[in-house]
């Protein structure tokens, strides 16, 4: 369809998933309260990680389609009667086994099994063991075909790079603390994360009520649900900040409904969620200075008008103060600050960004050097799933790099000649006793902000 590699065709499928979950979470929500499903939908986008990986290359905003679409399947199958769509959650854990991996299909089992979990006790005992029972054994059967597939392509020394990569690695006890993804909701998560904890704080009171509250219920299962997401991933020490977006949208609508219907310590929390959304465009403005100030001596500034961009910002500034006054205050603060945050996002943050972790042009350089003489890529201690993700994303043309880790730099002596060889420059000690130890680099240049180092072995 785009007959080669581009940024529509690398982000599509991200933004497809992104308006899926939308989509999907204002279905969910509607037939209970259309201000609780579009303040929902607000939120779930005023989250500023949410916002910046929906238009980037990102697996797990798929898999919180798949999570959302779970939960879908499953509460309109309870209130349809339709046992079709419950059981319809079974091809999804394939599906995010297809897509992440292990983790993909165990977050999604994990998102039904808790849905069923806060069910009536009647039937919740059982759901969750059939539930879990079928994960587990679809989780046993996905993991022996990828093995094979492993093995088939690579070999054994492929299927355990493969095992590293996917369940190894994730465990090592090297990495992050287990708070780290609590710390990363007070910024990069916020205000989500922080107004559905205090919402759930507030309701605890009320949670016997559920079983004659349908809201309530409904409300129970997202916070149930994210909090799983939550302190789940928690626990492997290897973590990332974009790990826990499916759990985006199910505190969103948490945090919807408390700030709709706050009653004691919650209206203040409201009333400075109001505050915070009426004042955010003019926070952009002080952001853009700040940003201009601290990128122009870079070279990261991009080109833009600063008078047209302040302008936009006053005029939607002006907008909020007009909502103030207006029936569904917080629906319209949430959107106007949302096309606030959107506009400093598109037109500063992103590119600014797209110079400062720009990828392209090392690539050119470096295919231009192997245009002059051929020969195969060779990464040295690089990860496939992240060097050679955003080196490929820059060719016109299919391309099967070499591997070699810091245990196999033997395998450099029986590397085809000539072969490019690039090795962070952190990392160039690993290179006393090999091939290319006393050859001067042929290219220096940054790949994601990341300094790298080419070298032509002949």
């Amino acid at each position: 369809m785009f007959d080669a590699p581009n940024h529509l065709a690398n982000v599509l499928p991200t933004a497809l998933a992104s308006a899926g979950v939308i989509a999907l979470m204002y279905r969910l929500l509607a037939p209970y309260s259309r201000a609780w499903s579009l303040l929902t939908v607000l939120l779930t986008l005023l989250t500023a990680q949410l916002l910046e990986k929906s238009r980037s290359v990102c697996l797990d905003q798929m898999v919180a389609l798949l999570c959302v679409g779970s939960f879908y399947l499953l509460h309109t199958g309870e209130r349809l009667g339709s046992r079709l769509r419950q059981l319809a959650v079974f091809p999804l854990f394939i599906l995010g086994f297809a897509i992440r991996g292990p983790l993909g299909l165990i977050e999604v089992c994990a998102v039904v099994c808790v849905y069923w979990a806060l069910s009536k006790p009647g039937e919740r005992v059982r759901q969750v063991l059939i539930h879990g029972i079928v994960g587990l054994v679809l989780l046993a059967a996905c993991w022996w075909l990828l093995m094979k597939l492993a093995r088939f392509s690579g070999g054994d020394a492929f299927a355990d790079e493969v095992f590293k990569m996917q369940v190894g690695g994730r465990l090592d006890e090297s990495g992050e603390p287990f708070y780290f993804y609590f710390q990363l909701s007070l910024y990069r998560y916020f205000p989500v994360v922080p107004l559905a904890f205090a919402t759930l704080f507030a309701l605890r009171h009320r949670w016997p009520e559920r079983w004659a509250n349908e809201h309530l219920q409904l409300l129970v299962r997202f916070g149930g649900c994210g909090l799983m997401i939550l302190l789940g991933l928690s626990v492997p020490h290897f973590k990332r900040a974009y790990y826990i977006l499916p759990m985006v949208p199910m505190f969103a609508a948490v945090a919807a409904y408390g700030l709709l219907h706050a009653q004691g310590w919650l209206v203040g929390v409201r009333r400075c969620y109001e505050w915070l959304v009426a004042a955010l465009p003019a926070l952009c403005v002080v952001v853009l200075f700040v940003c201009r100030h601290a990128w122009h001596k870079q070279g990261y500034w991009p080109e833009i008008s600063l008078p047209l961009m302040i302008g936009v910002l006053v005029v939607l500034q002006a907008a909020a103060l007009i909502a103030w006054q207006r029936a569904w205050r917080l629906v319209w603060l949430s959107l106007i600050a949302l096309v606030a945050q959107w506009l400093l996002l598109v037109t500063v943050i992103e590119p600014a960004k797209d110079l400062q972790f720009d990828t392209r042009r090392f690539v050119s350089q470096v295919e231009a050097l192997r245009q002059a003489q051929p020969g195969p890529l060779v990464f040295v201690d690089l990860a496939r799933d992240t060097w050679a993700v955003r080196y490929m994303m820059n060719l016109d043309h299919d391309e099967q790099p070499l591997f070699v880790g810091r245990h196999e730099l033997e395998k450099l002596a029986a590397l085809p000649r000539p072969s490019w060889v690039i090795v962070s420059r952190k990392e160039t000690a690993l290179l006393k006793g090999a091939p290319v130890e006393h050859l001067a680099p042929s290219y220096q240049g940054r790949l994601n902000d990341n300094p790298l180092m080419v070298f032509l072995l002949k």
